[in-house]
C-alpha cells in the first residue's frame, strides 16, 4: 500500500481507522498542509484547540528519519505559534515493529499500525463523505518566519550512522544531549548554540556546540552561584574537566559570571552524566 492510498483512506474513513482520536473530538482539518515549507500528511485539529500532526509511511517506518522528520515538524508548529498547545505527535505505518515503537515512544511520539485488511474492511463500511482540504496553507506571524529562516537547524542534525557510545566526543555528546535526552538549547536563530547538562532555570550548566567559536577552547560554562546549580553533578564530571577562566561581567553581577572549562576526558564526562 502506498502512502498516498493511506492518506486517503484514512481520510474517508477516519472514524473507523482512528476511533480513538475521533472520540476524543479530533478531526482531519487538512491533508498536506504546508508549514514553513514542510508538508505534514495530516494535519488534525479539535474543538477546543488541541492539535495533531500524523506522519505516514507505507510499510514499517524507517528510523531514525521518520523520528526526526515529525519532530521537525513540531518544531516548526512551536516556533510559528508559541502560544498554542504543543501538537500531538503520530507516526502511522502498516506495521510498526517494537523496536520503532519504543524508540518513537522516548521522544514523545505515538504509533500506529493499520494493515492493508484493517482499511479493506474500514472502506466497505463506508462511504466518500465530504471532500477533506489539501494543501492547507498556514500561516505564522512573519518574526517566527524570519527566525526559522535564521535557524542553523544543521547544529543539532544527527548524521547518519553516528552512534551515541563510545568513544565520545565534543558532537556526539552535545548531540546526545539534545537528541537522546531532549535536554533544552539555545534558539537555532540564535548565535553560539549551546545545550543544557539538565533541567535549570536559569542557566548555570550548558555545554556549547562546536560551531561556538568563542567557546571551543573551553566549551563548558557552569556557575555554582546560581539556585540551579547541583552539587551532585558537578562532583560527578570534575575529575574530566579543566578549569580554563571565568566571565568578568562588571560590579554587582558576579551571579551572572560562568567558569569556563574544557573537556579532558570526553568518554568520562560522558559516563558522568549519565550516558
Amino acid at each position: 500500500m502506498l502512502e498516498g492510498e493511506l492518506q486517503t483512506a484514512l481520510c474517508r474513513a477516519f472514524s473507523i481507522l482512528l476511533p480513538d482520536l475521533f472520540a476524543e473530538g479530533y478531526r482531519i482539518e487538512s491533508r498536506e498542509a504546508v508549514l514553513l515549507g514542510r508538508r505534514m500528511d495530516l494535519l488534525l485539529g479539535s474543538g477546543d484547540g488541541r492539535t495533531c500532526i500524523i506522519e505516514l509511511k507505507a510499510g514499517a517506518p524507517p528510523m531514525p528519519q521518520v523520528r526526526d522528520q515529525i519532530l521537525d515538524y513540531r518544531e516548526c508548529w512551536t516556533l510559528s505559534y508559541p502560544t498554542q498547545p504543543t501538537p500531538r505527535l503520530i507516526v502511522i505505518g502498516n506495521k510498526i515493529p517494537d523496536h520503532t515503537k519504543d524508540e518513537l515512544s522516548n521522544f514523545g511520539i505515538e504509533s500506529r499500525a493499520i494493515a492493508i485488511e484493517d482499511v479493506l474492511s474500514a472502506l466497505e463500511r463506508t462511504y466518500a463523505g465530504d471532500p477533506i482540504t489539501t494543501g492547507l496553507k498556514l500561516i505564522p506571524d512573519d518574526l517566527a518566519k524570519v527566525r526559522h529562516l535564521l535557524s542553523d537547524h544543521a547544529a543539532v542534525a544527527v548524521s547518519n550512522g553516528l552512534q551515541f557510545q563510545p568513544p565520545w566526543s565534543h558532537e556526539k555528546l552535545f548531540l546526545a544531549l539534545v537528541t537522546l535526552r531532549q535536554e533544552k538549547h539555545k534558539a537555532l536563530w540564535m548565535k553560539n548554540i549551546y545545550v543544557q547538562l539538565y533541567a535549570q532555570r536559569a542557566n548555570c550548566a550548558v555545554l556549547y556546540g562546536l560551531k561556538a567559536e568563542p567557546t571551543r577552547r573551553a566549551p563548558l560554562h557552569l556557575n555554582p552561584r546560581r539556585g540551579s546549580w547541583n552539587k551532585s553533578i558537578f562532583s560527578q564530571i570534575a575529575p574530566a574537566i579543566e578549569y580554563i577562566s571565568t566571565d568578568n561581567k562588571g560590579p554587582r553581577r558576579d551571579r551572572h559570571n560562568f567558569d569556563h572549562y574544557r573537556i579532558k576526558d570526553w568518554d568520562g564526562f560522558a559516563t558522568a552524566l549519565g550516558f
